[in-house]
Protein backbone atom coordinates (compact mmCIF):
# COMPACT_ATOMS: atom_id res chain seq x y z
CA UNK A 1 0.00 0.00 0.00
CA UNK A 2 3.15 2.67 0.04
CA UNK A 3 2.69 2.58 -3.51
CA UNK A 4 0.82 5.40 -4.39
CA UNK A 5 0.07 3.67 -7.72
CA UNK A 6 -1.41 1.03 -6.13
CA UNK A 7 -4.35 3.16 -4.91
CA UNK A 8 -4.51 5.57 -7.59
CA UNK A 9 -4.45 6.06 -11.33
CA UNK A 10 -5.32 8.37 -13.93
CA UNK A 11 -8.25 7.19 -16.22
CA UNK A 12 -8.59 7.72 -19.61
CA UNK A 13 -11.63 10.50 -20.67
CA UNK A 14 -15.09 8.48 -20.14
CA UNK A 15 -16.55 7.20 -23.44
CA UNK A 16 -19.56 9.11 -22.70
CA UNK A 17 -17.68 13.12 -22.58
CA UNK A 18 -15.98 12.15 -25.64
CA UNK A 19 -19.36 12.33 -27.31
CA UNK A 20 -20.14 15.07 -25.59
CA UNK A 21 -20.28 18.11 -28.43
CA UNK A 22 -20.72 22.05 -26.80
CA UNK A 23 -22.84 22.34 -29.99
CA UNK A 24 -25.24 19.00 -28.87
CA UNK A 25 -28.10 20.87 -27.04
CA UNK A 26 -29.02 17.35 -25.16
CA UNK A 27 -24.96 16.69 -23.82
CA UNK A 28 -25.05 20.39 -23.76
CA UNK A 29 -27.85 19.75 -21.04
CA UNK A 30 -26.88 16.84 -19.70
CA UNK A 31 -23.96 18.21 -17.62
CA UNK A 32 -25.04 21.18 -16.98
CA UNK A 33 -27.74 19.40 -15.12
CA UNK A 34 -25.25 16.92 -13.70
CA UNK A 35 -22.81 19.69 -12.03
CA UNK A 36 -25.57 21.49 -10.48
CA UNK A 37 -27.03 18.66 -9.19
CA UNK A 38 -23.70 17.10 -8.03
CA UNK A 39 -23.52 20.33 -6.02
CA UNK A 40 -27.24 20.39 -4.60
CA UNK A 41 -27.36 16.72 -3.67
CA UNK A 42 -24.32 16.27 -2.32
CA UNK A 43 -21.95 18.79 -1.33
CA UNK A 44 -24.86 21.20 -0.46
CA UNK A 45 -26.46 18.23 1.67
CA UNK A 46 -23.04 17.54 3.52
CA UNK A 47 -23.49 21.32 4.57
CA UNK A 48 -26.69 21.19 5.82
CA UNK A 49 -25.77 18.56 8.12
CA UNK A 50 -22.51 20.65 9.10
CA UNK A 51 -25.00 23.08 9.76
CA UNK A 52 -27.27 21.46 12.30
CA UNK A 53 -23.97 19.84 13.89
CA UNK A 54 -25.37 16.27 12.92
CA UNK A 55 -22.19 13.54 11.52
CA UNK A 56 -23.08 13.12 7.99
CA UNK A 57 -24.19 9.37 6.75
CA UNK A 58 -21.06 8.62 4.92
CA UNK A 59 -22.00 5.45 2.57
CA UNK A 60 -19.65 2.58 3.40
CA UNK A 61 -17.53 0.65 1.05
CA UNK A 62 -19.41 -2.28 1.42
CA UNK A 63 -22.44 -0.52 0.72
CA UNK A 64 -21.24 0.22 -2.82
CA UNK A 65 -20.78 -3.74 -3.86
CA UNK A 66 -23.88 -4.75 -5.86
CA UNK A 67 -26.38 -6.29 -4.05
CA UNK A 68 -25.81 -4.28 -0.56
CA UNK A 69 -28.43 -4.54 1.94
CA UNK A 70 -29.63 -0.66 1.57
CA UNK A 71 -30.46 1.56 4.73
CA UNK A 72 -33.80 2.22 5.71
CA UNK A 73 -33.58 5.13 7.44
CA UNK A 74 -34.45 8.78 5.35
CA UNK A 75 -32.44 11.52 5.79
CA UNK A 76 -34.22 14.45 5.72
CA UNK A 77 -31.22 16.89 5.38
CA UNK A 78 -30.20 15.00 2.38
CA UNK A 79 -31.58 16.79 -0.89
CA UNK A 80 -33.59 15.03 -3.18
CA UNK A 81 -34.38 15.43 -6.64
CA UNK A 82 -36.03 13.59 -9.77
CA UNK A 83 -35.49 15.09 -13.19
CA UNK A 84 -35.89 12.94 -16.49
CA UNK A 85 -33.97 14.75 -19.26
CA UNK A 86 -34.98 13.31 -22.67
CA UNK A 87 -33.08 13.96 -25.72
CA UNK A 88 -36.31 14.12 -27.70
CA UNK A 89 -40.30 15.65 -27.51
CA UNK A 90 -41.79 12.95 -24.78
CA UNK A 91 -43.84 11.11 -27.03
CA UNK A 92 -47.86 10.79 -27.54
CA UNK A 93 -47.92 6.81 -25.64
CA UNK A 94 -45.77 7.63 -22.95
CA UNK A 95 -47.54 10.73 -21.74
CA UNK A 96 -50.31 8.11 -19.88
CA UNK A 97 -46.51 6.82 -18.01
CA UNK A 98 -45.45 10.57 -17.22
CA UNK A 99 -48.21 12.63 -16.29
CA UNK A 100 -47.44 15.70 -18.37
CA UNK A 101 -50.92 18.28 -18.50
CA UNK A 102 -51.22 21.25 -19.05
CA UNK A 103 -51.42 22.33 -15.09
CA UNK A 104 -48.23 21.21 -14.43
CA UNK A 105 -46.70 22.89 -17.20
CA UNK A 106 -44.16 25.17 -16.15
CA UNK A 107 -45.31 28.26 -16.02
CA UNK A 108 -45.61 31.36 -13.68
CA UNK A 109 -49.44 30.75 -13.12
CA UNK A 110 -48.78 26.79 -12.31
CA UNK A 111 -45.72 27.60 -9.73
CA UNK A 112 -47.94 30.24 -8.41
CA UNK A 113 -50.86 27.54 -7.93
CA UNK A 114 -48.36 25.69 -5.95
CA UNK A 115 -46.19 27.37 -4.11
CA UNK A 116 -47.79 31.54 -4.40
CA UNK A 117 -45.13 32.60 -1.74
CA UNK A 118 -42.11 31.39 -3.28
CA UNK A 119 -40.03 34.04 -3.10
CA UNK A 120 -38.10 34.18 -6.65
CA UNK A 121 -41.06 33.38 -8.78
CA UNK A 122 -41.09 37.61 -8.95
CA UNK A 123 -38.17 37.20 -11.10
CA UNK A 124 -39.47 34.60 -13.37
CA UNK A 125 -39.89 34.75 -16.95
CA UNK A 126 -41.02 32.00 -19.72
CA UNK A 127 -37.23 31.90 -21.69
CA UNK A 128 -35.68 30.78 -18.29
CA UNK A 129 -37.30 27.06 -19.06
CA UNK A 130 -34.73 26.88 -21.63
CA UNK A 131 -31.71 25.26 -20.59
CA UNK A 132 -29.46 28.09 -22.43
CA UNK A 133 -30.64 30.77 -20.83
CA UNK A 134 -28.87 32.51 -18.12
CA UNK A 135 -32.06 31.72 -15.95
CA UNK A 136 -32.06 28.13 -16.31
CA UNK A 137 -30.27 27.41 -13.54
CA UNK A 138 -31.63 29.11 -10.94
CA UNK A 139 -35.32 28.25 -12.46
CA UNK A 140 -34.31 24.59 -11.62
CA UNK A 141 -33.15 25.51 -8.41
CA UNK A 142 -36.32 27.04 -7.35
CA UNK A 143 -37.90 23.93 -8.43
CA UNK A 144 -35.96 21.47 -7.17
CA UNK A 145 -36.89 21.64 -3.28
CA UNK A 146 -40.51 22.56 -4.44
CA UNK A 147 -41.18 19.38 -6.42
CA UNK A 148 -41.20 15.69 -6.41
CA UNK A 149 -40.35 15.02 -10.35
CA UNK A 150 -39.04 17.61 -13.15
CA UNK A 151 -38.94 16.66 -17.47
CA UNK A 152 -36.53 18.53 -19.41
CA UNK A 153 -37.35 17.51 -23.33
CA UNK A 154 -36.02 18.64 -26.83
CA UNK A 155 -38.36 21.23 -28.40
CA UNK A 156 -37.63 18.99 -31.83
CA UNK A 157 -36.27 15.71 -32.63
CA UNK A 158 -32.64 15.40 -32.51
CA UNK A 159 -32.16 15.61 -36.57
CA UNK A 160 -33.70 18.70 -36.59
CA UNK A 161 -32.38 21.92 -36.83
CA UNK A 162 -32.47 25.03 -34.14
CA UNK A 163 -34.02 22.47 -31.75
CA UNK A 164 -33.12 23.34 -27.88
CA UNK A 165 -33.89 22.02 -24.52
CA UNK A 166 -36.94 22.94 -22.27
CA UNK A 167 -37.62 21.94 -18.61
CA UNK A 168 -41.18 21.71 -19.50
CA UNK A 169 -42.73 20.18 -16.78
CA UNK A 170 -42.73 19.78 -12.73
CA UNK A 171 -45.00 17.58 -10.80
CA UNK A 172 -44.22 15.03 -13.05
CA UNK A 173 -46.17 11.74 -11.42
CA UNK A 174 -44.41 8.43 -13.04
CA UNK A 175 -46.94 5.89 -13.16
CA UNK A 176 -47.50 2.30 -14.21
CA UNK A 177 -47.92 -0.87 -12.69
CA UNK A 178 -45.15 -3.25 -11.35
CA UNK A 179 -46.93 -6.10 -12.63
CA UNK A 180 -46.34 -4.69 -16.66
CA UNK A 181 -42.59 -3.64 -15.81
CA UNK A 182 -42.14 -7.19 -14.11
CA UNK A 183 -43.57 -8.60 -17.44
CA UNK A 184 -41.62 -6.52 -20.18
CA UNK A 185 -38.03 -6.96 -17.81
CA UNK A 186 -39.38 -10.84 -18.17
CA UNK A 187 -39.89 -10.60 -21.89
CA UNK A 188 -36.54 -8.52 -22.67
CA UNK A 189 -34.89 -11.15 -20.99
CA UNK A 190 -36.34 -14.09 -22.11
CA UNK A 191 -37.17 -15.17 -18.51
CA UNK A 192 -40.53 -15.55 -19.64
CA UNK A 193 -42.24 -15.62 -23.59
CA UNK A 194 -45.76 -13.61 -22.88
CA UNK A 195 -47.19 -13.50 -19.72
CA UNK A 196 -45.72 -13.29 -15.83
CA UNK A 197 -48.28 -16.50 -15.10
CA UNK A 198 -46.12 -18.33 -17.08
CA UNK A 199 -44.02 -18.80 -13.81
CA UNK A 200 -45.24 -19.55 -10.31
CA UNK A 201 -45.76 -17.04 -7.35
CA UNK A 202 -42.48 -17.25 -5.74
CA UNK A 203 -40.58 -16.48 -9.66
CA UNK A 204 -42.77 -13.33 -9.66
CA UNK A 205 -41.50 -12.03 -5.99
CA UNK A 206 -37.98 -13.04 -6.93
CA UNK A 207 -38.58 -11.15 -10.65
CA UNK A 208 -39.97 -8.04 -8.43
CA UNK A 209 -36.47 -7.76 -6.27
CA UNK A 210 -34.36 -8.31 -9.82
CA UNK A 211 -36.40 -5.51 -11.43
CA UNK A 212 -35.03 -3.29 -8.77
CA UNK A 213 -31.41 -4.60 -9.16
CA UNK A 214 -31.11 -4.58 -12.58
CA UNK A 215 -30.97 -0.84 -11.69
CA UNK A 216 -28.54 -1.21 -8.98
CA UNK A 217 -31.03 -0.23 -6.19
CA UNK A 218 -32.20 -2.67 -3.58
CA UNK A 219 -35.38 -4.31 -3.30
CA UNK A 220 -36.91 -2.35 -1.09
CA UNK A 221 -36.54 0.78 -3.37
CA UNK A 222 -39.61 3.44 -3.38
CA UNK A 223 -40.30 6.50 -4.21
CA UNK A 224 -38.02 8.48 -6.45
CA UNK A 225 -35.63 5.51 -7.22
CA UNK A 226 -38.68 3.29 -8.03
CA UNK A 227 -39.75 5.51 -10.20
CA UNK A 228 -36.36 6.44 -11.78
CA UNK A 229 -36.17 2.39 -12.30
CA UNK A 230 -39.94 2.94 -14.51
CA UNK A 231 -39.31 5.85 -16.28
CA UNK A 232 -35.68 4.03 -17.72
CA UNK A 233 -37.53 0.99 -18.56
CA UNK A 234 -40.53 2.70 -20.05
CA UNK A 235 -37.51 4.87 -22.33
CA UNK A 236 -35.31 1.69 -23.41
CA UNK A 237 -38.51 -0.07 -24.45
CA UNK A 238 -39.65 2.98 -26.89
CA UNK A 239 -35.69 3.34 -27.98
CA UNK A 240 -35.21 6.62 -26.84
CA UNK A 241 -32.57 8.86 -25.54
CA UNK A 242 -32.71 9.83 -21.96
CA UNK A 243 -30.93 10.73 -18.85
CA UNK A 244 -32.83 9.94 -15.33
CA UNK A 245 -30.84 11.61 -12.27
CA UNK A 246 -32.31 10.49 -8.83
CA UNK A 247 -31.11 11.49 -5.55
CA UNK A 248 -32.77 9.90 -2.45
CA UNK A 249 -32.52 10.92 0.92
CA UNK A 250 -32.34 6.89 2.08
CA UNK A 251 -28.97 6.31 0.24
CA UNK A 252 -27.03 9.18 0.29
CA UNK A 253 -26.45 9.10 -3.64
CA UNK A 254 -27.06 10.59 -7.23
CA UNK A 255 -27.79 7.71 -9.24
CA UNK A 256 -27.62 8.54 -13.18
CA UNK A 257 -29.36 5.74 -15.49
CA UNK A 258 -28.29 6.53 -19.32
CA UNK A 259 -30.79 5.20 -21.52
CA UNK A 260 -29.77 4.78 -24.93
CA UNK A 261 -33.15 2.64 -26.48
CA UNK A 262 -31.19 2.55 -29.75
CA UNK A 263 -28.83 0.27 -28.61
CA UNK A 264 -30.94 -1.33 -26.13
CA UNK A 265 -27.90 0.35 -23.47
CA UNK A 266 -28.39 1.41 -20.10
CA UNK A 267 -25.37 2.59 -17.99
CA UNK A 268 -25.60 3.05 -14.19
CA UNK A 269 -24.03 5.66 -12.29
CA UNK A 270 -23.93 6.45 -8.72
CA UNK A 271 -22.17 9.50 -7.25
CA UNK A 272 -21.72 9.63 -3.65
CA UNK A 273 -19.38 11.51 -0.60
CA UNK A 274 -16.47 10.01 0.80
CA UNK A 275 -13.91 11.42 3.75
CA UNK A 276 -10.55 9.54 2.70
CA UNK A 277 -8.89 7.98 5.90
CA UNK A 278 -5.80 10.27 6.73
CA UNK A 279 -2.89 8.33 5.61
CA UNK A 280 -5.30 7.81 2.05
CA UNK A 281 -5.61 11.30 1.92
CA UNK A 282 -2.37 12.22 1.82
CA UNK A 283 -1.47 9.52 -0.72
CA UNK A 284 -3.68 11.19 -3.08
CA UNK A 285 -1.87 14.58 -2.42
CA UNK A 286 1.13 12.98 -3.11
CA UNK A 287 -0.60 11.28 -6.58
CA UNK A 288 -1.64 14.71 -7.57
CA UNK A 289 2.00 16.01 -7.12
CA UNK A 290 3.96 12.95 -8.98
CA UNK A 291 1.26 12.98 -11.71
CA UNK A 292 1.32 17.23 -11.82
CA UNK A 293 -2.87 17.21 -11.09
CA UNK A 294 -4.08 19.90 -8.79
CA UNK A 295 -5.89 17.47 -6.62
CA UNK A 296 -6.51 20.13 -3.96
CA UNK A 297 -8.25 23.03 -6.25
CA UNK A 298 -10.11 20.24 -8.69
CA UNK A 299 -11.29 17.32 -6.87
CA UNK A 300 -11.34 18.56 -3.08
CA UNK A 301 -14.62 20.30 -1.84
CA UNK A 302 -12.95 22.03 1.27
CA UNK A 303 -9.80 22.32 0.05
CA UNK A 304 -7.51 22.26 3.21
CA UNK A 305 -4.50 20.26 4.81
CA UNK A 306 -6.55 17.71 6.43
CA UNK A 307 -9.76 17.26 4.96
CA UNK A 308 -10.03 14.72 2.46
CA UNK A 309 -13.53 15.34 1.13
CA UNK A 310 -14.10 14.48 -2.60
CA UNK A 311 -16.79 12.77 -4.83
CA UNK A 312 -16.70 9.17 -5.78
CA UNK A 313 -18.39 8.04 -9.07
CA UNK A 314 -19.29 3.86 -9.12
CA UNK A 315 -20.01 2.78 -12.48
CA UNK A 316 -22.32 -0.63 -13.00
CA UNK A 317 -22.81 -3.09 -15.90
CA UNK A 318 -25.11 -6.07 -16.04
CA UNK A 319 -23.89 -9.75 -15.55
CA UNK A 320 -25.01 -12.57 -18.45
CA UNK A 321 -28.33 -13.46 -16.40
CA UNK A 322 -29.25 -9.85 -16.87
CA UNK A 323 -28.87 -9.56 -20.67
CA UNK A 324 -31.01 -10.88 -23.07
CA UNK A 325 -29.91 -14.30 -24.99
CA UNK A 326 -29.04 -13.80 -28.72
CA UNK A 327 -31.51 -16.91 -29.44
CA UNK A 328 -34.45 -15.85 -27.59
CA UNK A 329 -34.57 -19.47 -26.36
CA UNK A 330 -35.87 -18.79 -23.03
CA UNK A 331 -33.14 -19.04 -20.73
CA UNK A 332 -32.13 -21.26 -18.04
CA UNK A 333 -34.71 -20.02 -14.46
CA UNK A 334 -31.79 -20.54 -12.06
CA UNK A 335 -30.21 -17.22 -13.89
CA UNK A 336 -32.23 -15.49 -11.74
CA UNK A 337 -31.20 -16.25 -8.51
CA UNK A 338 -27.24 -15.12 -10.14
CA UNK A 339 -26.39 -11.22 -9.45
CA UNK A 340 -27.55 -9.40 -11.92
CA UNK A 341 -25.18 -6.09 -11.74
CA UNK A 342 -21.49 -6.21 -11.56
CA UNK A 343 -19.33 -3.44 -10.03
CA UNK A 344 -17.22 -1.76 -12.95
CA UNK A 345 -15.36 1.10 -12.13
CA UNK A 346 -14.70 3.19 -9.19
CA UNK A 347 -13.15 6.74 -9.54
CA UNK A 348 -12.68 10.19 -7.70
CA UNK A 349 -14.41 12.99 -9.91
CA UNK A 350 -13.30 16.52 -10.74
CA UNK A 351 -15.54 19.33 -9.30
CA UNK A 352 -14.25 21.85 -12.09
CA UNK A 353 -16.48 20.45 -15.87
CA UNK A 354 -13.40 21.73 -17.69
CA UNK A 355 -10.95 19.06 -15.79
CA UNK A 356 -11.95 15.90 -17.29
CA UNK A 357 -9.33 13.86 -15.64
CA UNK A 358 -11.17 11.00 -13.70
CA UNK A 359 -8.49 9.53 -10.78
CA UNK A 360 -9.54 5.86 -10.75
CA UNK A 361 -9.45 4.79 -6.78
CA UNK A 362 -10.96 1.19 -5.67
CA UNK A 363 -12.87 2.21 -2.58
CA UNK A 364 -14.50 -0.87 -1.88
CA UNK A 365 -11.24 -2.32 -1.70
CA UNK A 366 -10.99 -1.28 2.03
CA UNK A 367 -13.87 -3.44 2.91
CA UNK A 368 -12.33 -6.41 0.95
CA UNK A 369 -9.03 -5.41 3.02
CA UNK A 370 -11.10 -5.02 6.18
CA UNK A 371 -12.27 -8.77 6.05
CA UNK A 372 -9.49 -10.86 4.63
Amino acid sequence: MSDTGQLFRELPTHPEVLQTHLDDPYWNTREKVFQLLLQYTLIESYRNFIKHRIPYPFVSPAMVLPGAISATKEHALHNTCLLTLLNAPLPDKLRKHFRCRTGNRVTRENIADVAPDLINLTNYHDLYKNTNHEGFNSLLRMLLPLDYSLLIQSTAEPDQPNRSMELSNFHVRIERLTENALRNLGIHLNYIERTLYEKDDRFIEILEKKFFEYYNFYHNAGGRRAAAAHAAQLLLREKMVGTIFAGSQQNCRLTLLSINGIKQQTVIEQFFLVKLEDAIFQKFISFGKKNKIDVKKNYLIFPNPTSGLVIMRAEYEHTNASKPTHDKILRDERDIHEKWVSLKEESIIPLVPETNIQIGYSFTQQEIKRKE
